[in-house]
């Protein structure tokens, strides 16, 4: 059983602290004391849209989560970062390619 703490946003949701708990094949979302839900991990289709931001739909409707430790939840969901586009001048892909030819 693994959690991991961050903010959950939405269109109509402001950014609220939330808990994900991943066990058992579930994907649960917890509020304080508030059970928000629970969906199995094989329909959810988790991407990794920066290092600190995750994109997924529940319901229809698109959620942004940033947790506290991006790597641990990442290796929970099986999200990776898309390199294959450096996204600006700063892109993670240039960085990684300027730190290898150093």
């Amino acid at each position: 059983m693994s959690y991991y703490t961050g903010r959950l946003k939405a269109m109509r949701l402001e950014p609220t602290a939330v808990s994900i708990e991943i066990a058992d094949g579930r994907f649960r979302v917890v509020a304080g004391k508030r059970h928000l839900g629970s969906w199995p991990m094989d329909t959810m289709e988790i991407h990794r849209t920066s290092v600190y931001r995750f994109a997924f739909e529940i319901e229809g409707d698109a959620f942004e989560f940033f947790p506290e430790d991006p790597s641990a939840f990442s290796n929970a969901v099986g999200a990776v970062v898309d390199l294959t586009e450096s996204k600006g001048r700063f892109g993670l892909k240039a960085r990684i390619e300027d730190a290898s030819n150093a």
